[in-house]
């Protein structure tokens, strides 16, 4: 058994609601969920996380502002020493929200931003997205407030990421994130989209490009990768402290929260992985439970599958991210959109 700790992050989608109809939507976003967690509940799941030892929350959706009592939950976060991020799509997001957002004590930032203008507002439904995106951007900025920008890396914009690095330099963004377009949620419909198991040395020559400006650069998020001679310094975050890919953290030290209570590992798991319900039972003992979370805490090497198996990496990289993994395979375990993979490229142990 793989030993787990208090968890150190938790997400917390705090609606579904949504102004964007993204085909890349891993949770089908748009309208709220059927009975989405009131404020109440919500102020239970903070001071849970706060008593368990967790030390940071991030809040998401669907898209956070349109959940009315974002400000006051973070205000309850700050009072429990629990640090405070925000993701957006950016819809809606204008420079009294960015004050706001400022004086509620959050700490930073991060605005979806999917490729230049055209592609980026093809890909979330919505003319004139990627616009208001980078306003947001500048409004936060502006605000004194750290920002950052995620984007999802699939074969519509794969061959914008280079030209986008300057543009989101400019506007502001200290922190790039990529994370692939995985075939779940509405994504599902649009599998073109998905990148090919074959497109990963074409996209790590892009990252070990990108990796070379003297601005801005992006760092992967735990579904790319993993275990080439240089994913150490492909996956830190620019400024931060040294990240290598150790496993899928999920279970281990973070939890993600639905609108409607479920407790997954990570949000972007089916809902077969949900471990529980917080409107059957608590936070604590559905963290504490050895049996919850299997896939991450029974983890054994004979469980891995494809060429993962006989990968000589497989006791860190454990398969990769699982949440790729179930999404391609419908199974833990397995990765087919490994840099090592498909590149042959040797590994550092660190």
């Amino acid at each position: 058994m793989i030993p787990w700790r208090s968890p150190f992050a938790a997400v917390l989608e705090l609606t579904l609601r949504c102004p964007c109809r993204c085909q890349t939507c891993g949770s089908r976003a748009g309208a709220a969920r059927v009975h989405e967690l009131d404020h109440g509940e919500w102020l239970g799941v903070i001071a849970a996380l706060a008593d368990l030892g967790c030390q940071r929350i991030t809040l998401m959706g669907g898209e956070p502002i349109l959940y009315p009592g974002w400000s006051e939950l973070v205000q309850a976060a700050r009072a429990r020493d629990l640090l405070v991020d925000l993701v957006s799509s950016g819809q809606g997001l204008v420079e009294d929200i960015a004050l706001a957002i400022r004086e509620s004590g959050i700490h930073a930032v991060t605005i979806s931003v999917d490729g230049l203008a055209a592609t980026h507002d093809a890909q979330r439904g919505l003319p004139g997205c990627y616009e208001q995106a980078v306003r947001a951007i500048r409004w936060v900025d502006q605000a004194g407030l750290k920002v950052g920008v995620t984007t999802q890396v699939n074969q519509g914009n794969l061959s914008e990421l280079e030209p986008l690095a300057p543009v989101l330099e400019d506007a502001g963004v200290l922190g790039w994130q990529l994370q692939q377009t995985l075939p779940i949620g509405r994504a599902e419909a649009n599998q073109r989209l998905a990148l090919l198991p074959a497109m990963m040395p074409e996209l790590l020559g892009v990252l070990r490009r990108l990796a070379r400006r003297s601005g801005l650069r992006p760092h992967l998020t735990d579904n790319l990768g993993y275990c080439t001679q240089d994913d150490l310094e492909l996956r830190t975050i620019q400024g931060g402290f040294p990240r290598p890919w150790l496993g899928c953290r999920a279970g281990l030290d973070s939890l993600g929260v639905t609108s409607d209570g479920r407790v997954k590992g990570c949000l972007a798991l089916p809902d077969a992985c949900s471990e529980g319900n917080l409107r059957e039972q608590s936070l604590a003992s559905i963290w504490n439970d050895p049996n919850r979370f299997a896939y991450n805490r029974r983890f054994a090497p004979d469980q891995l599958g494809g060429r993962c198996a006989g990968c000589e990496q497989a006791p860190r990289c454990r398969g990769g991210c699982t949440a790729t993994a179930y999404a391609f395979h419908g199974r833990p375990g397995t990765s087919s959109h490994c840099f090592r993979l498909h590149t042959g490229a040797a590994t550092v142990g660190y």
